[in-house]
């Protein structure tokens, strides 16, 4: 099943506005400790599970991370956020390439421990070819803007 960007949004937006508060264990400190077999992902939707992993990306000036595990077929068209997107890859393979016209020939594909920096209103397109972890952390607000917007499927401001 191929998962659109609007898929994706969709399931950021509801994972972080309509759950509990972020899922992990925090001391008193402000300190946060998440074991590796025991990260609190959310249920799968249209192929992808995501988790707030720290912090709230929807608020001016926060630090958060969040992880976002998508299967074959996974793809965000080209968009800018206008944040500095920070993303390791964690597992699998995903794609990534700048440019306002998502070009599959051209991309470069990223492994596992690869880290990427896309810079604030920099256009650029991802998709994953098997499945994938991405590991996304920055400084917010992060917000999404597509490059073509408006199109079939995708939800309307």
């Amino acid at each position: 099943m191929k998962t659109t960007i609007a898929n994706a949004t969709t399931i950021l937006a509801l994972s972080v506005l309509c759950a509990a508060p972020p899922a992990h264990a925090q001391d008193t400190r402000g300190n946060v400790f998440h074991r590796g077999d025991a990260i609190p992902w959310g249920e799968p939707n249209n192929g992808a599970r995501y988790v707030a992993l720290y912090g709230d990306m929807n608020t001016e000036g926060e630090a958060f991370v969040f992880r976002l595990e998508v299967q074959t077929g996974f793809e965000i068209r080209p968009h800018t956020h206008p944040v500095n997107e920070h993303l390791t890859v964690l597992s699998g393979r995903f794609f990534v390439q700048l440019g306002e016209t998502m070009d599959k020939e051209d991309a470069t594909a990223y492994g596992p421990g690869s880290y990427i920096v896309i810079a604030a209103g920099v256009p650029a397109y991802m998709w994953a070819e098997e499945e994938a972890v991405i590991q996304v952390h920055g400084v917010g607000a992060m917000t999404t803007e597509f490059i073509t917007p408006g199109a079939p499927g995708e939800p309307r401001p």
